[in-house]
């Protein structure tokens, strides 16, 4: 009997010793933490619209990629930088003093960002990303003979959305990311295409590390 006692007790104790070996993992949003994060994905702009009896297609879907730097004030609440450029495809073609010409249009964005996370101790968590900053926008006309003419501005920038994302240890996190995002444009591009502001959305998929 001693001896089956014995052999319950080792039994029992070995997966004790593995945990205090290997510890727990520690899943969930932390305070004071700061985590980078890489994104990229496609970006959807605008539809057409139309200026002066013309139409104007600055370009269609797109690629987009981007750099966040995230510290958790909270774990519900983060402060952070975000550095991102879209590229849009290229318009559809018109003609432009008697030859073939197209829009080819990026935009890049640096943002002050925050961000309001749900569920922040679950390895699997919702968030509210926001950003407010300043926005380059060049829209640039490629014509047949190899000439271009590039419409720039620079302005205020903003951006709201929405993501999901999840541990997948400790230290690496991965996820997806809708934005809607604004850029306003100066009085060089009003005057050369009718808008005063320029909207797109973007979905990107991320992955990050944390310290």
């Amino acid at each position: 009997m001693k001896k089956l006692f014995l052999l319950c007790a080792l039994v029992l104790s070995v997966p004790a010793a593995a945990q205090e070996y290997y510890g727990l993992q520690e899943y969930g949003l932390r305070k004071n933490t700061t985590r980078v994060e890489f994104y990229g994905g496609m970006v959807l702009p605008q539809d057409d619209w139309v200026h002066n009896g013309q139409p104007v297609d600055l370009g269609g879907t797109g690629w987009t990629v981007g750099l966040g730097f995230v510290r958790n004030i909270s774990r519900m609440f983060a402060l952070g930088l975000d550095g991102n450029y879209a590229q849009m495809g290229d318009g559809d073609n018109f003609i432009s003093n008697g030859q073939n010409a197209y829009y080819r249009t990026g935009i890049a964005t640096g943002l002050v960002t925050g961000r309001v996370n749900f569920f922040p101790s679950e390895s699997t968590r919702l968030y509210v990303p926001f950003g407010v900053g300043v926005g380059h926008m060049f829209a640039r006309q490629k014509n047949d003979d190899g000439s271009h003419l590039t419409t720039n501005s620079t302005d205020l920038a903003w951006m709201l959305g929405l993501g999901l994302e999840f541990d997948i240890d400790e230290t690496v996190i991965f996820g997806v990311e809708g934005r809607y995002n604004l850029v306003e444009a100066d009085g060089e591009f009003k005057d050369a295409f009718g808008q005063s502001r320029y909207h797109y959305l973007s979905v990107m998929l991320k992955i990050g590390t944390r310290f």
